[in-house]
């Protein structure tokens, strides 16, 4: 099976492009909804995290409190380690099944929608890395505009990643997103011109 590991700063639009990719027929892996799965009330994942980082992180109802999450990590890098050597595993366990699936079910490509692909490595258990790319200005309105962010706070997020200069010198296909959405599926269907089992895939 051939694998993409799709990835993208925050804010680049990689999820405009892995829905299209979806509607287009591909099997897609994704690795946003797994991490969120993996903190489910009552998961392995979440009785390591209370061991970990105590229960001030948790909510009333026992859901993760993500904010206070999110504050913990994004300040203090151990503990942003810690945090993902604990919902990594998980995530490729599960990354692993949905592939052995796509793979059972006849599909000769399958799309691993990874935002953090290349900071944990992954790149390695793909056959191309596909980078979607956005200037900073645009993300940060995005930003804004998807989650009320503001500006500051939009900034601090895309300073924690890894610069797309340096995700897309990883890169076998960049999607330039800062255009029409048209454009931008336009170099989806084009790089998956060059992809094998393409034209296989896209008579199923």
């Amino acid at each position: 099976m051939y694998r993409i590991g799709l990835t993208g700063g925050v804010g680049c639009g990689k999820s405009t492009v892995s829905s299209y990719m979806a509607r287009l027929g591909l099997p897609i892996i994704d690795g946003d909804k797994l991490s969120r799965e993996a903190v489910t009330p009552g998961s392995e994942a979440m009785e390591r995290i209370r061991q970990v980082f105590g229960p001030e992180v948790f909510l009333p109802d026992g859901q993760l409190d993500r904010v206070k999450m999110a504050k913990l990590v994004f300040s203090d890098e151990d503990r942003r380690q810690a945090l993902n050597a604990i919902i990594h595993p998980y995530v490729w366990r599960r990354t692993e099944e949905g592939l052995i699936t796509a793979q059972n079910e006849g599909y000769p490509i399958a799309v691993m929608d990874m935002p953090l692909l290349l900071e944990i490595g992954w790149q390695l258990r793909s056959e191309a890395v596909w980078v979607v790319r956005a200037p900073v200005e645009q993300q940060i309105l995005r930003m804004c505009a998807r989650d009320g962010a503001t500006r500051e706070e939009a900034l601090a997020r895309i300073r924690k990643q890894m610069p797309t200069i340096n995700k897309i010198n990883y890169a076998d296909v960049v999607i330039d997103n800062s255009g029409s959405l048209e454009a931008t599926e336009q170099q989806v269907q084009e790089a998956l011109q060059q992809v094998p089992g393409w034209e296989t895939m896209s008579r199923r």
